[in-house]
């Protein structure tokens, strides 16, 4: 895992954060396949898909949210919508 990617609720502070850039550096170079994880939502699961990780981890987003099942349903949809982009997945 790579951690964090992006600033996470359940764990402030931990690290600094890497965003999409170093996420993209450190799969380029890394000799195994990498999960990008730490403060991933649904929203930024494709961009971290499209910087080279091979999985994402979304702890917190299911975590807190009021259905986790429904957390887990969303975030399979954006990742299968046509048409998703990065910037708005």
């Amino acid at each position: 895992t790579i951690s964090p990617v992006f600033p996470s609720a359940s764990k402030p502070g931990y690290g600094p954060v890497l965003g999409v850039a170093g996420l993209r550096a450190i799969a380029a170079s890394a000799p195994l396949p990498v999960v990008a994880l730490g403060g991933v939502d649904a929203a930024w699961m494709a961009a971290c898909l499209a910087a080279g990780a091979a999985g994402v981890a979304m702890m917190g987003g299911v975590m807190a949210a009021e259905s986790a099942g429904e957390a887990v349903a969303t975030a399979v949809r954006n990742l299968a919508s046509p048409g998703r982009t990065a910037a708005s997945s």
